[in-house]
């Protein structure tokens, strides 16, 4: 019932809102809003406005402040990115 576009976004909301500082939660919230985690094989997408993207930027930003390994913030902050450069070309 909830495994669906609004329903991950309204998930991601309440995991981030009850865990702020957790590595997971904040890659869950900008994966959700960044389009990353999706497709046929485990959601249904739906489109992204320039907004949800810039906040997935923020939250992949929030996610890579956290990591601690290397190659993942450096996967983290391209992930930060590919959100802003696909918000501005909106």
């Amino acid at each position: 019932e909830w495994w669906n576009d609004e329903g991950l976004k309204a998930l991601s909301v309440r995991v981030v809102r009850a865990a702020p500082n957790d590595l997971g939660a904040n890659k869950m919230r900008a994966e959700v809003l960044g389009l990353l985690g999706g497709g046929p094989a485990t959601w249904e997408l739906g489109c992204r406005s320039a907004a949800e993207l810039r906040e997935a930027a923020a939250y992949f930003e929030r996610a890579a402040a956290i990591e601690l390994a290397p190659i993942h913030k450096a996967e983290l902050a391209s992930g930060a990115g590919w959100c802003r450069s696909r918000a501005d070309a909106i």
